[in-house]
């Protein structure tokens, strides 16, 4: 591998943030208008997702890109065990949680992602970038989400949080000598398997397939299910997997803005808090960016 480059990492995991919050608002927008079973439109857009990460497989490792991984198979197994039980969990929660709740409760897996960085892989962030991380914390705390309601809801979605944290955690040390192309293939695959049994063990109905409901699954899928976990993995070869993380949660911000713009919701004056708070601490998470270089554990 390369040597690492920190701008890089960081950009990376800033079009991680926001490739998935675009995917958010499209699946957000489908539903709105076309009603249907997330489960459905989740397994299609796996299948998109699939198909690209396959295709960028062929052409950059050929067909040999999907042999076993040379004694990492079932790294990329686990990884997609816990990556396909996140995907499911976060869409699943929305039949019991609104999506301000869920995407509010969702942001805690920060904290279990720097957790568990702290504990499986020795991180640790200097002040200026423990600093960064209050400022994004205080950001994703003004929603308050201890205050959700449904318990249904929250124990679902906070089960994929720990799931998702754990994937990302672990990719730091999987992602070493395996292309991430390789990783988000199998990560879709068994994802698929997982979404897909689900649906038809509990009789998920079919959606109506219109042409507005596969363009927007189809863009589901290039983004959110192939360069949001791309891009993620790519920053972790740069990176520690607690600065992607802590990075990846401007992900609000882009949900916002894309809400306001092009599907004309106005942000209330929490949202905007909110915003304006985690733009800085990312602002101050890359500011922080020479005063961690020498701390090898990040790479």
């Amino acid at each position: 591998m390369s040597r690492p480059n920190q701008n890089l990492g960081y950009l990376l995991a800033f079009g991680a943030a926001a490739t998935g919050a675009v995917r958010f608002n499209i699946a957000v927008w489908a539903k709105t208008r076309h009603d249907f079973d997330y489960s459905w439109f989740l397994a299609g857009a796996l299948v998109v997702g699939l198909a690209a990460s396959g295709a960028h497989v062929l052409r950059t490792e050929g067909a040999g890109g999907f042999r076993p991984l040379r004694g990492r198979l079932h790294h990329a197994l686990l990884y997609g065990l816990l990556m396909g039980w996140s995907t499911l969990a976060h869409f699943l929660a929305l039949e019991h949680l609104n999506e301000t709740a869920m995407a509010s409760i969702a942001q805690t897996s920060i904290l279990v992602s720097l957790g568990l960085a702290a504990i499986l892989l020795g991180e640790r962030l200097t002040r200026w970038e423990w600093i960064a991380a209050s400022v994004i914390l205080l950001g994703m705390f003004i929603f308050r989400p201890w205050e959700a309601g449904n318990r249904t809801g929250f124990a679902i979605l906070m089960s994929g949080v720990v799931s998702g944290s754990l994937a990302s955690v672990g990719a730091k040390v999987w992602v070493q000598g395996t292309p991430p192309s390789v990783l988000m293939v199998w990560r879709n695959a068994i994802a698929l398997v997982i979404v897909v049994a689900y649906a038809l063990q509990t009789d998920r109905p079919l959606p109506d397939v219109t042409i507005a409901t596969a363009v927007a699954c189809a863009a589901s899928g290039l983004l959110g299910n192939y360069l949001h976990g791309l891009f993620f993995l790519m920053a972790l070869q740069h990176i520690a997997a607690s600065r992607a993380s802590l990075m990846n949660r401007v992900e609000p911000v882009v949900v916002f803005l894309v809400s306001w713009i092009f599907l004309s919701r106005v942000p209330d004056t929490e949202d905007l808090v909110s915003a304006a708070l985690l733009t800085v601490g990312a602002f101050l998470l890359v500011y922080a960016r020479p005063k961690a270089r020498a701390r090898k554990s990040q790479a």
